[in-house]
């Protein structure tokens, strides 16, 4: 009997199904068929994601010095 729950892609922003398991076993993909859905960018887009929104957050913070 086959599983009738698909996996959603874990990358930001993305609601398309992941990628089905291997036929020879092994653990069913967490990302979708886009080259550019991976682990890296994955990470890369949640911190610029928590980066934008600690940016509206906040008021923007100065470097430097005053003089």
């Amino acid at each position: 009997m086959t599983e009738t729950s698909t996996k959603t892609c874990i990358y930001p922003g993305c609601e398309r199904p992941a990628v089905p398991p291997n036929p020879l076993g092994g653990p069913q993909p967490a990302f979708c068929d886009l080259e550019e859905h991976n682990a890296l960018t994955a990470h890369q887009e949640r911190q610029r994601l928590a980066n934008h929104g600690s940016m509206t957050d906040d008021p923007p913070k100065r470097r430097g010095s005053d003089g």
